[in-house]
């Protein structure tokens, strides 16, 4: 029996997913590796401050002062990046009618968050893998956007019991037909 790549729960008002962290070791490891290089980018330039030249020739000090804060300001970008995330949570509420799209760190925190209305959605279609054994992934289509938005991926079995779940909700609160549709990786077309 394979491990479970999602989690899968019912809340007060819908329906929560995650992705679950056993699968993303090794982006737990790149998220400490990013926040270490920007901490050591950020306390470096501060360093480089104290290194400052004391003397004022031919713009030495503005070169200097402009590169030390690069170097701070891209360590603070490879940090934010850190601390982002690599994880995928969905959170289904009924009673607001949202879908939120979120990416959630190794602690557990969520940076980056998307909230879709639900009379905005045009479609949810799962993506099979390309290879056996692969990833499949659950894409929502949103009115007005080019390309769909990625919500989950996991085992295709269980992707596919969030997609069925998640279009039946849809289905009742939308008045719709159901959006039970799936797609191999080869004809995705949506």
């Amino acid at each position: 029996m394979t491990e479970q790549s999602v989690s899968i729960r019912a809340t007060a008002n819908g329906m929560e997913a995650r992705e679950r962290v056993e699968r993303f070791k090794v982006e737990a490891l790149t998220e400490v590796v990013l926040r270490a290089a920007g901490i050591v980018m950020v306390m470096g330039a501060i360093a480089l401050w104290f290194l400052l030249p004391t003397y004022n020739t031919s713009g030495q000090v503005g070169a200097f002062s402009i590169f030390t804060s690069l170097v701070a300001a891209s360590g603070l970008i490879v940090f934010a990046v850190g601390t982002r995330g690599f994880r995928r949570h969905m959170q289904l509420d009924v009673e607001k009618g949202t879908l939120s799209l979120t990416k959630i760190n190794i602690h557990g925190q969520s940076r980056i968050s998307r909230k879709i209305d639900l009379g905005a959605i045009q479609s949810v279609f799962l993506r099979r893998p390309a290879t056996p054994g692969g990833m499949a992934t659950l894409l929502v289509r949103v009115t007005g956007s080019n390309a769909p938005a990625i919500a989950l991926s996991g085992e295709t079995e269980e992707v596919q019991q969030v997609h069925e779940q998640l279009c039946a909700v849809m289905k009742v609160t939308q008045g719709k037909k159901p959006c039970v549709r799936l797609y191999d990786d080869q004809n995705a077309t949506a």
